[in-house]
């Protein structure tokens, strides 16, 4: 089969963990004998915000990633001629919910037209909280939603889409594994900024426990994190933060880590619950010994206190990363346990073949 994906971008993770999943299940589908090609905006946001750091960003993506084929686009006159021309040999094309909406419109008219299977791919709660947004995309068009999680799912239903599936997201064990290095720090946290939903969370699970621990060696990634918590990171707290974090050199700080936090955004475990993000599926591929605030896992994706360890109080969290910083066996067990999760349940391959069961 050949897939037509439509999303952000491939070639920039910057702020957009949606690009860990795309590289891995176009690489499992292509390994499954399909085609599969990434078409994103010439003008990418996150694109955009890698090449001010990178300037060789795309030259090194097509080093790291040859079998990876995109195309970019823009919108505007001649573009939906242009785009049933690319489209006229597909079988299924996958939009993104982090899409113009003109984009989003314009594959579905000419998906319909053409007889080519549409899924509208929504990862995020803006689609299904934002009705003016929502209305924008006209959903009804496309022959199916994939949802990344029930919850997702269940709210596309009760706004009347006939043909709604879940799609979970899962780790690229191409790239996330376990590294053979030392450890260099006791605790790293990887996340973005940007919204305020993240600030809670980080006071209460990360800088508050940081204070009783200050034996420890706390280290942090991401971007979008507004200077005045920089600062008090860098006075106060003693995390050192290292800024951006490339997605293939994670599998590594996670290695090099005793704990990885995870600390999920407010609106997935309140309005959208049963919604792991990405970071949960690579941290336990990778190995790492995983503690995580509380999420509800409708699914059974994982087992909490087997997979990973769970600490939803500032002194519970305190606990946990005291008894795990001087506890390697059960790191160890942590670690080996997870990871058997990941490999026999939640890669990008066991999700390509979910992807191509609902095809047929």
């Amino acid at each position: 089969m050949r897939f037509a994906f439509f999303y952000q971008s491939v070639i920039s993770d910057w702020n957009h963990g949606n690009a860990h999943f795309l590289r891995g299940l176009m690489r499992a589908l292509q390994r499954r004998g399909h085609e599969a090609i990434c078409y994103e905006p010439r003008d990418s946001w996150s694109l955009q915000h890698l090449v001010e750091e990178s300037p060789n960003a795309i030259a090194e993506f097509e080093r790291t990633f040859p079998d990876l084929r995109y195309v970019r686009y823009e919108l505007g006159f001649g573009f939906e001629c242009w785009l049933r021309g690319q489209l006229a040999d597909a079988d299924v094309a996958i939009v993104h919910e982090w899409n113009q909406p003109e984009l989003v419109r314009a594959v579905a008219r000419v998906c319909s037209n053409l007889g080519v299977r549409s899924m509208f791919h929504d990862t995020h709660y803006r689609v299904v909280l934002d009705e003016a947004f929502r209305a924008s995309l006209e959903l009804s068009r496309f022959d199916t939603i994939l949802a990344y999680s029930p919850s997702v799912a269940e709210r596309h239903r009760a706004l009347g889409h006939p043909d709604v599936r879940v799609l979970h997201e899962a780790a690229d064990v191409t790239v996330f594994e376990p590294k053979d290095v030392p450890k260099q720090q006791d605790v790293v946290f990887v996340g973005n900024c940007g919204e305020d939903d993240r600030k809670e969370g980080l006071d209460s699970l990360l800088f508050g426990p940081r204070k009783a621990l200050p034996h420890l060696r706390y280290a942090m990634y991401g971007v979008r994190y507004p200077e005045a918590l920089l600062r008090a990171m860098r006075k106060g707290l003693n995390v050192e933060y290292r800024g951006r974090l490339a997605n293939l050199d994670v599998p590594e700080v996670y290695s090099a880590s005793k704990v990885v936090l995870h600390i999920p955004r407010k609106p997935y475990v309140e309005l959208l619950p049963g919604t792991p993000t990405i970071r949960v599926f690579e941290a336990l591929a990778s190995g790492a010994c995983l503690v995580s605030a509380p999420w509800p896992d409708t699914d059974g994706l994982f087992e909490a206190g087997r997979d990973y360890v769970v600490a939803g109080t500032p002194c519970e969290m305190r606990d946990a990363i005291e008894w795990l910083c001087r506890d390697e066996a059960s790191r160890a067990g942590f670690g080996k346990r997870g990871r058997e999760t990941i490999l026999a349940r939640h890669t990008c391959d066991h999700r390509a073949g979910e992807l191509l069961e609902m095809l047929r």
